[in-house]
């Protein structure tokens, strides 16, 4: 099994560096993206199959030999195709409908067991990448709809290398099976999933239907943290619950298995909470807004998850530069940052002790400046290409002492440029960091200048992925979070749009669609 997901990830890698870089416009070109695409998806479901321990490959393929199994899965499968055809044919009719349901799947992760470990994985967000697929290729044989591009070059390139490299890491990956995981989980369809909504942006009111479908599902999300932190009672997590018990904070974790997660999900909720109520005149939307953002920050209150709190810091601060200006932004920002601090420091010497002691820090992140000094150890031995990825646990755990071992109990990496770094070595850092900057470069340059909700949308999107790069300081999950690849595409595809020089952000009429939609709505 293992040549095979090595020979799997190198025609993965193949797959992705075509469908993200060739260009459109060209009949050559879309035969290539379109082999691209196949090769990705082989490379995916190869990956899968290489995952299945043999022995239960061999018991699945027994049972469906019986006549009882057999006729089951054949009519599974039938009626999967079938609901597949109709929601083909809705999402082609109405392109819209792909985005509402991928709003509601983004969030949504489903613990399973993938050979020998255990995952919370994005199974509704899979079936709906699958139908924006298949969706996306009968609308291209029926002319529906034109070639799609690949977006900014100074996104593409970086993002085609890095990925291509990371996926092709897999071969010289010390911990094969977590590296299938990460590939054929999250890697591989989340690129696919950044080239669809590239390719049906144009042709949807794409910006609206993730507004509010994202602004429901947060205050969902905050509505059941609360009720847990009121009755106690935790789902998805024992471990987080039995940890409660010893801990003078009870963290909950809504919908989701991490409390930092569901604190991640909800700062980005506030977030777009925030940027909408910006663009909204009327009272009735205000008070709606101001609600929703208020039960999300409750929400977020009783995560007590630190980095998402400075993420939403972040944000805000970044949305305030561009409403009233930065030195505004920056003066308010520094002196509630003074006010509140000082006051924190003055009331609490615990607080004065975290700040001052370096061994009270580290006590305070619970073990993450062991994990970055592992992360940095793990590179020394393979400087130039990593350990490869999925290997940072295994190659943490393994360099632990026995007395380390005891002490120790989470040895999953809470720092992503680290992560890269001992993964894919100094070649797949430097791509990181090229990808960083094409990505800042090509979601938020120009978006003053564009004007009206398209170049607010833009900023928000920039402002949002800067508080998720830096949640995934503390707690990683970067390019493992859905959320980053849809809005860097859909900033990308708004960023095509014509320029609305001198519209104001606030012209909009308050039942009006936003200006990015006028043309999504047309199209």
């Amino acid at each position: 099994m293992s040549v095979l997901r090595e020979v799997a990830a190198v025609i993965a890698a193949l797959g992705l560096l075509a469908l993200l870089l060739a260009p459109a416009g060209m009949r050559r070109s879309e035969a290539f993206r379109g082999a691209g695409l196949a090769a990705a998806v082989l490379g995916a479901v190869l990956i899968l199959v290489s995952l299945i321990p043999g022995d239960d490959l061999r018991a699945g393929l027994e049972r469906l030999g019986s006549p009882a199994a057999g006729g089951a899965a054949a009519v599974g499968l039938a009626a999967l195709v079938a609901a597949m055809v109709v929601g083909v044919r809705v999402v082609v009719a109405r392109p819209v409908v792909w985005f509402v349901l991928l709003a509601l799947a983004l969030p949504i992760r489903v613990p399973v067991s993938l050979g020998s470990q255990d995952a919370n994985l994005l199974l509704p967000l899979y079936l709906v990448i699958a139908l924006g697929v298949f969706a996306w290729l009968w609308a291209r044989v029926s002319g529906r709809v034109p070639a799609a591009g690949t977006g900014p070059r100074a996104l593409a390139w970086p993002l085609a290398a890095f990925v291509a490299l990371t996926v092709v890491s897999a071969v010289w990956s010390s911990d094969p099976e977590e590296a299938g995981i990460k590939l054929a989980c999250f890697y591989i369809p989340f690129a696919i999933l950044y080239a669809l909504v590239l390719a049906w942006w144009p042709h949807a009111q794409a910006l609206r239907a993730l507004v509010i479908v994202t602004l429901a599902g947060g205050v969902v999300a905050a509505t059941m943290a609360l009720w847990q932190f009121y009755s106690g009672d935790l789902w998805w997590n024992a471990t987080l619950q039995q940890a409660n018990v010893y801990s003078r904070f009870f963290r909950v974790n809504g919908f989701f298995f991490d409390p930092n997660i569901l604190g991640r999900y909800l700062a980005l909720g506030i977030l777009v909470a925030v940027a909408v109520a910006w663009v909204r005149r009327g009272n009735r939307d205000l008070a709606l807004l101001g609600g929703a953002a208020a039960i999300m920050a409750a929400g977020l209150f009783v995560t007590y998850s630190r980095s998402s709190t400075l993420m939403l810091m972040l944000g805000l601060a970044l949305l305030g530069a561009r409403a009233v200006g930065a030195r505004r932004a920056l003066g308010v920002a520094a002196a509630l940052l003074i006010v509140i601090g000082g006051i924190t420091l003055a009331a609490s010497g615990n607080v004065r002790e975290a700040a001052t002691d370096l061994d009270r820090l580290e006590r305070v992140s619970e073990g993450r400046f062991d994990l970055m000094r592992g992360g940095l150890t793990i590179w020394r031995d393979d400087p130039v290409l990593g350990t490869g990825v999925g290997g940072f646990a295994r190659e943490f755990a393994d360099n632990l002492t026995d007395t380390e071992r005891a002490r120790i109990r989470v040895v999953i990496s809470h720092n992503t440029p680290v992560t890269v770094l001992s993964e894919v070595g100094l070649v797949g850092f430097a791509l990181f960091l090229w990808l960083l900057v094409g990505a800042g470069w090509s979601v938020v340059r120009g978006s003053r200048a564009q004007g009206g909700d398209a170049g607010w949308a833009r900023w928000t999107a920039g402002a949002i992925l800067l508080g998720i790069v830096v949640h995934s300081l503390f707690y990683a999950a970067l390019f493992e979070d859905p959320f980053v690849w849809v809005l860097g595409a859909g900033a990308c595809a708004l960023a095509a749009l014509p320029s609305q020089a001198g519209t104001g952000d606030r012209d909009q009429e308050a039942g009006g669609a936003p200006a990015g939609e006028a043309a999504g709505a047309q199209a």
